[in-house]
């Protein structure tokens, strides 16, 4: 009696984290295929990334050597490829737009630059069609990439 209880707890235990183990490996598998594309476009460039990061949708990346900021998107990365020359952004700071106290409608990246203002998406409420994160999660990534990018706008200022 006791085995096969045992064995039942056995299989609903990997009923439940079959498919989790495999969506997780699953997901890390696409991220890596999507990070070298995006370095393989990079490179076709003239770009050498230190550190390019998957985040939802968003892959973004930096070569501080010629202070330029590439990103994409995971879905499309080929066609969503833009690179921007840091030396043309004057400001650059972590923005998001709140629905309420507890809840985040947009988080991203705002750069100024001398012709107006581009915005780099890290996650919408909005976009069905995005993975996407926490959004406060993402807000800490835009928070850290704010701060990667600021030292190199002091320099070329």
């Amino acid at each position: 009696m006791k085995i096969d209880a045992t064995l039942i707890g056995v299989i609903i235990l990997l009923l439940i984290f079959v498919p989790i183990i495999y969506m997780i490996v699953n997901a890390s598998g696409v991220n890596k295929k999507v990070t070298k594309s995006v370095l393989q476009l990079a490179q076709g460039k003239g770009l050498h990334l230190e550190n390019v990061d998957v985040i939802g949708n968003l892959v973004i990346g930096m070569d501080r050597n010629s202070r330029k900021l590439i990103y994409s998107t995971k879905r499309n990365p080929q066609n969503d490829f833009k690179v921007i020359n840091l030396e043309d952004v004057k400001d650059c700071r972590a923005k998001s737009i709140k629905v309420s106290d507890k809840t985040l409608q947009w988080v991203g990246l705002e750069l100024v630059e001398k012709q107006g203002k581009k915005e780099i998406q890290f996650y919408c409420e909005n976009d069905e069609s995005g993975l996407t994160k926490d959004p406060y999660v993402c807000l800490q990534d835009a928070k850290r990439w704010e701060n990667e990018v600021r030292p190199l706008l002091l320099k070329a200022s």
